[in-house]
């Protein structure tokens, strides 16, 4: 509460102790009224009044908390939390329970199935449950109890009651399809320079990821525009499709271009109808892997993403290590081709795979996928002949799954049948064999190809804090070709460089201690018609000593010209005294046979809005190179600039990213947005923030934007009330909603505008009015109570109110304030000032 100076002494004190009364009085005053039960009386004498009041003066105040009762048996809408997790809202019926006289809930064998009590395996037999269930002769040491004043029933049961595999789980009914919306996310950069070798360029990226929510269905597109260094402007669509899920089904029919799952076969890019199982309409321990991009850059460089030759992800990275965690791709499995662009325009390219053993699935769960239309080829091939796929995987026990796929066309087939097994303490393996037949000259069908491919998996999280997050290895006779080979081989394209024969990958984890960790990715593959080897990898071991953080890392990746590119390198940072999370960093590395090294300085401003870096760096022919970038994340979009000098070349970029949001009220912008969002709406009141998103604030219109939400999930809402301005009033700041795969769910926030007054109010002979007497206005409802040195606080709406201040029955007992908020001096957000009751 702060201080408010007051021309007669106003205290900070006085004003909590006047708060804290007038909250316990009037929550007690509105408390409905229930069941007869013994009536609670206070001792009013310590409650000492000047001496021209009655020392039982408060008294009134006292009976009216004494009143306060439960509610009345009857049919309330109330909270549902099980095991102190919310479960839902529902109406129920509450009786008297002639034991305790407090009221019982009717638990219907209906609402505890969907709360997960396993009735079947429990001692009555579900025929003679009844209507509403005995919870505590049916489950011993199981309790419901109900808290009137916020309408919330405790459900405690025996977690041996339970179903072991509801944990994450939603109710279908209370999906939420969203509110009909329109978006477009977008990602821009320019970036301009000179050089020695290529002399002054430029180029423009524009990244476009748009939607349209119409009731059930979801229309989204992604498509780039680039404009390179000779100027070529170029359009590029990754996919644009149309959705909408099946409930009934567990799954998502797809109508256009999308990518077939990656689970059992290389993911495919296609322009047709794709019906595929959502594991994420299924408990938590069920949900699909996301992959994390992890690697180190050296200078401000732009890094780009893409998935099948498409692209659909870019953003500009910092020298030093960096992580991308929030992409989002068009398949549940495959690989990815990661360009990172360093600011003197050298190109290193790497390829992560992102599939783990997710085919292992939970016995009696089912996933599938039915995909059929044309191959939709990003460049390399004129051939988009039909093709179709299917795949089913199925928990059979035994901690086994038995998967398998067929996928075809007219030049091309092939099958798939393997298995999964969790081997307890040893970890996760599977194994399958696909056979491939294709004609691999479209002039001459009698040229074919067939042969098989054989893969092994593993997968382990050892004691040891160990986590092997993806381990594989696949072998191919020299007549196997998937899919994409079979189509670049028919197109002659010069990217083919004959059939695969072998690829080894490897993503590995480690905790060290309490400060230190190691991770290693790695994969290696060589061809049939080739001699040479591909070989990636990224290592990093990481630590801290005290204050001092240091790493070492190296890597092996591929350029333009398909060269192996090694760097080694170690760097050390502390943070600094001064600003906010500044810290200084020394890192030496060396690449392709060359040294440098490289100090910088990083930080960021309050609440992480602004980010800013420097850098000053050197190798070992003493040519220097500097770096300035800036960043900035305001409510509404993040933007960027940095600028590179060398000796023999200069690199200045600009970037922004944010998206905006078309709804039936109007048109919000935001940051960027992922697959599934939401809109927030608290009328009217401008710069409330929302702890789902830290730097996201309502605008004039009360709108704000939630960047990301999990589908079928419950999701709270929760608003920033701790910086609410004193004059705004919100009657509950968190919400919780379940939005399916792609909504844009509206949560809206009951709030008023009010004037907060501070009374100090004295009788007509100047004393203090008495010790809780009851302030109400001309509704007879109850406002505040006077608190010591009679000082009220008050909320009210209206400019102008007559309020009645009563501390006994008599005439002589009562008198009136005439509150007028707007004349009264504001300090601190409060409107203060003496007054006398007439």
């Amino acid at each position: 509460m702060p201080f408010l100076p007051h021309s007669r002494s106003i205290s900070a004190q006085r004003i909590f102790h006047c708060f804290v009364l007038t909250s316990a009085s009037v929550a007690g005053m509105k408390a409905a009224p229930a069941l007869a039960s013994t009536p609670v009386e206070f001792q009013s004498s310590f409650m000492r009044q000047p001496g021209n009041h009655a020392s039982d003066a408060g008294a009134l105040a006292l009976k009216a908390l004494s009143n306060s009762q439960n509610l009345i048996p009857g049919r309330y809408r109330v909270s549902i939390h099980v095991n102190q997790n919310f479960f839902d809202n529902r109406e129920i019926e509450f009786s008297v329970n002639t034991q305790s006289d407090d009221l019982a809930p009717c638990l219907s064998p209906e609402l505890l199935n969907d709360i997960g009590v396993k009735l079947d395996g429990l001692e009555l037999p579900k025929a003679v449950l009844g209507a509403c269930v005995n919870l505590q002769r049916l489950i011993p040491g199981a309790t419901a109890q109900l808290d009137g004043s916020n309408l919330e029933l405790s459900i405690s049961i025996p977690q041996i009651a339970m179903h072991r595999d509801v944990a994450g789980y939603v109710d279908p009914q209370r999906w939420d399809y969203g509110i009909n919306s329109a978006f477009v996310n977008y990602q821009v950069s320019a970036q301009q320079g000179r050089s020695d070798q290529i002399g002054h360029h430029r180029s423009q990226d524009l990244y476009l990821n748009s939607g349209l929510n119409i009731g059930a269905w979801r229309l989204r597109s992604n498509n780039t525009f680039r404009s390179d260094t000779q100027g070529e402007r170029t359009w590029s669509r990754a996919y644009t499709y149309l959705q909408r899920d099946l409930p009934g089904a567990r799954a998502q029919l797809t109508l256009g271009e999308t990518f077939t799952p990656g689970d059992v076969f290389r993911s495919v890019p296609i322009r047709g109808v794709q019906i595929a199982s959502d594991m994420s309409m299924l408990p938590d321990s069920q949900q699909n892997y996301a992959p994390v991009i992890r690697g180190v850059a050296q200078t401000r460089a732009r890094l780009e993403i893409r998935q099948n030759g498409f692209p659909i992800y870019s953003t500009y990275v910092s020298a030093g290590p960096y992580e991308i965690n929030d992409l989002t791709t068009g398949g549940g499995s495959g690989e990815l081709e990661i360009l990172l662009t360093e600011a003197d325009g050298q190109v290193r390219r790497f390829t992560q795979p992102y599939a783990t053993l997710n085919n292992l699935l939970r016995e009696g769960v089912w996933r599938y996928s039915t995909s059929m239309g044309r191959y939709n080829a990003p460049s390399f091939s004129e051939d988009d002949a039909m093709l179709w796929q299917g795949t089913l995987a199925s928990g059979v026990g035994w901690n086994s799954t038995l998967y398998g796929g067929l996928m075809g066309n007219n030049f091309y087939q092939a099958g798939t049948l393997g298995i999964s097994k969790n081997l307890g303490a040893i970890g996760a393996m599977s194994f399958d064999i696909t056979h491939s037949a294709a004609e691999i000259d479209p002039h001459d069908s009698s040229r074919t190809a067939q042969g098989l491919s054989y893969a092994v998996k593993y997968g382990k999280s050892f004691d040891t804090r160990t986590n092997l997050r993806f381990a594989g290895y696949r072998y191919s006779t020299t007549g196997y070709r998937d899919f994409s080979e079979a189509v670049r081989e028919r197109s002659a394209d010069q990217r083919f460089r004959g059939s695969r024969r072998s690829l080894l990958e490897a993503s590995l984890f480690q905790d060290i201690g309490r400060y230190s960790s190691l991770s290693l990715t790695l994969s290696q593959e060589n061809y049939w018609q080739s001699s040479e080897q591909q070989r990636q990898f990224q290592f990093n071991f990481s630590s801290r000593y005290k204050t001092l953080s240091y790493s070492v890392y190296a890597s092996q990746s591929l350029n333009n010209d398909e060269l192996r590119e090694r760097q080694l390198g170690m760097s050390i940072s502390m943070p600094l005294d001064f600003g906010q999370s500044t810290t200084a960093t020394y890192d030496v590395r060396s690449s392709s046979g060359q040294f440098n090294h490289r100090a910088s300085i990083a930080g960021r401003t309050h609440q992480d809005q602004l980010n800013y870096r420097a850098s000053l760096a050197s190798d070992e022919n003493q040519y220097k190179s500097t770096e300035l970038s800036l960043g900035y994340q305001a409510p509404y979009a993040s933007v960027g600039a940095g600028i590179t000098q060398g000796a023999d070349y200069t690199n200045l970029s600009l970037n922004a990213s944010g998206s905006l949001l078309l709804h039936a009220d109007g048109i919000e912008a935001g940051a960027y947005l992922g697959e599934t969002s939401g809109l927030i709406h608290v009328p009217d009141i401008a710069d409330v923030g929302l702890l789902n998103a830290s730097n996201a604030k309502t605008n004039k219109h009360g709108y704000a934007l939630i960047p990301s939400l999990q589908p079928y999930r419950v999701n709270r809402v929760i608003l920033d009330t701790d910086q609410l301005d004193p004059g705004v009033e919100i009657d509950n700041g968190v919400t919780q909603v379940v939005p399916r795969r792609g909504a844009v769910i509206k949560a809206s926030f009951v709030a008023r505008k009010v004037q907060r007054v501070v009374l100090t109010a004295r009788d007509k002979h100047g004393a203090a009015l008495p010790f809780g007497a009851q302030v109400s206005d001309a509704t007879g409802e109850i406002l505040a109570v006077v608190g010591q040195a009679g000082q009220v606080l008050l909320n009210t709406s209206q400019d102008k109110q007559t309020v009645l201040v009563r501390w006994g029955n008599n005439a002589t007992q009562q008198c009136q304030l005439h509150v007028d908020a707007q004349s009264m001096p504001l300090k601190q957000g409060y409107r203060v000032q003496d007054m006398v009751c007439r």
